[in-house]
């Protein structure tokens, strides 16, 4: 019988993407080895493991598994242990599909459009379409709660709880805030469920640093795949 390799995390304490897949492996309480991972650094050595370049990516039984996304399910299937990530439940599951894939396109990109933009009327235009999305977003939450789909946290919500644990940066670059109303009172709740879950707080890095490293996404000049996609309008990578 073959023996299982410890799995191994490329992540980088930076990349909301990554933390997707750290979050996930913390949450089904796997016994995983973390690297630390230069994305920009495209060694050959780096692109042997993952031949994208990106992070995150899981080295498991040597095979290499990337795309965030494709992370979170992977974990959930590869250690089906409690907690669930993904229901087994069908409908329960493609529901959940549905609204990743709705972070994925209507989430993610008005917000690094609203903070990338330069000019206040651009600038408004994309706070306006993410609000409308936030509360979209809501709206399709267990009213129960606290998390998207019950009481556990599951793959919706580590789809987008990297964002939702630094909302900060839009507070301190753009003076954004999610408005304390009824008609987010959801949408807070959640956030607050999602941002102080253990596994959500063990990943998160020092808000100084995440600040600066925000920065030049903040001030227009940001080089990298992610805000080339963004100016480009294309897939963010």
């Amino acid at each position: 019988m073959m023996t299982e390799s410890k799995p191994k995390l490329y992540c980088a304490w930076f990349c909301p993407f990554a933390h997707r897949a750290w979050i996930s492996m913390l949450a089904k309480k796997i016994d995983f080895d973390y690297v630390e991972q230069d994305p920009y650094n495209k060694s050959a050595e780096w692109l042997a493991i993952n031949p994208r370049g990106l992070i995150p990516c899981i080295v498991h039984n040597g095979k290499s598994i990337y795309e965030s996304h494709i992370c979170i399910e992977y974990v959930d299937e590869a250690w089906p242990n409690a907690p669930r990530l993904l229901s087994r439940e069908p409908y329960q599951r493609a529901k959940a599909r549905m609204w990743g894939d709705f972070i994925i396109k209507k989430l993610i990109p008005p917000y690094y459009k609203f903070l990338m933009k330069q000019s206040r009327e651009e600038q408004n235009e994309y706070r306006e379409i993410f609000l409308e999305n936030i509360l979209e977003f809501s709206q399709a939450m267990d009213q129960s709660g606290p998390f998207f789909q019950g009481k556990e946290l599951g793959y919706v919500d580590i789809m987008f709880a990297p964002w939702a644990s630094r909302m900060y940066i839009l507070e301190h670059y753009r003076g954004f805030k999610i408005p304390q109303t009824e008609e987010y009172s959801r949408y807070n709740v959640w956030a607050e469920a999602v941002i102080n879950h253990p596994s959500v707080k063990a990943v998160q890095a020092n808000k100084d640093k995440v600040l600066a490293n925000a920065r030049p996404y903040a001030e227009g000049n940001a080089k990298s795949e992610l805000a080339d996609a963004v100016r480009k309008g294309s897939t963010i990578p």
